[in-house]
């Protein structure tokens, strides 16, 4: 056995032995035709709590957390992507919410958990959408990302294994991830051995990362609070001239419509009297 086969073990016992006090999980994933990407759901579903709304779709990246298994677990919903999407169709706003939620678990995410419904098919195009989405990060994130496979309907895991083996673009995904995954049945919530298994493997994923969360850089935060900041203050400019013109141009037809009746009202009533 070599030297680093032996300090990945020794690191995996240690994981195994110890589990973490605290884990920072990061929810990412995108949206394709009129399937969501289920990412709210699974954060209530690890939390055991309904703390993300799942009737909307995610405009914000937020922050919950729950003790979970005797571990405090912090979860980081994000806006979702358009799967086969270039980045560049993808709101700025949006981008921004995406490149902030790594702030919202200080001092970074210990885990992203790449969220794919088990009844998703992608394209070739998703590749493409995946990566440059995950450049938002500045960081190696798939060193750190375990795929989430998700399904609201009673599914079994040799479904979710039959999927892979018929998608080429899910083994890709799955090799740049080192073959790290999970299925998170949402239907069976009674079921929480499954969370407590995911647990246990963010743990590992940590562990072989040498027990380091995802750098991020502190300063990108306040930048990006300002970024926020700035497109929502132009947003509500452009809101409120759009309301101004919109009343401007009401009262103008108001207007017209008051002077052409007029003239109407005048000859019928001038009618009625004639012949009266």
């Amino acid at each position: 056995m070599n030297k680093v086969s032996v300090s990945n073990t020794l690191f995996l016992l240690t994981a195994q032995s110890q589990p973490a006090t605290e884990l920072r999980i990061v929810l990412i994933g995108g949206r394709y035709n009129n399937l969501p990407s289920g990412k709210s759901s699974a954060g209530n579903f690890i939390l055991g709590q309904n703390v993300f709304n799942t009737s909307r779709r995610t405009a914000q990246s937020e922050a919950r957390q729950q003790e979970v298994f005797g571990r405090r677990v912090t979860v980081v919903d994000t806006p979702g992507w358009w799967w086969g999407s270039s980045r560049e169709n993808t709101p700025k706003l949006d981008q921004i919410e995406i490149q902030n939620s790594v702030h919202l678990c200080p001092p970074g995410p210990h885990v992203f958990l790449l969220v794919i419904p088990v009844s998703l098919h992608l394209s070739q195009r998703a590749k493409a959408s995946l990566q440059q989405h995950l450049e938002l990060f500045n960081a190696d994130v798939f060193s750190h990302t375990i795929v989430l496979f998700t399904a609201v309907n009673p599914c079994s895991d040799e479904t979710v294994e039959s999927k892979i083996r018929t998608s080429p673009v899910l083994q890709w995904i799955l090799q740049q991830c080192g073959d790290r995954k999970h299925f998170l049945n949402l239907s069976n919530k009674e079921d929480r051995d499954q969370v407590k298994k995911l647990l246990e493997k963010i743990e590992t994923l940590i562990a072989i990362n040498g027990f380091r969360h995802c750098s991020v850089d502190r300063s990108q935060g306040e930048t990006l609070r300002k970024e926020m900041r700035d497109l929502t203050e132009r947003a509500s400019k452009r809101f409120d001239q759009v309301q101004k013109q919109r009343n401007k141009l009401k009262l103008q037809i108001e207007g017209r419509l008051q002077v052409s009746s007029f003239p109407m009202s005048y000859n019928i009533s001038y009618l009625v009297n004639i012949h009266g």
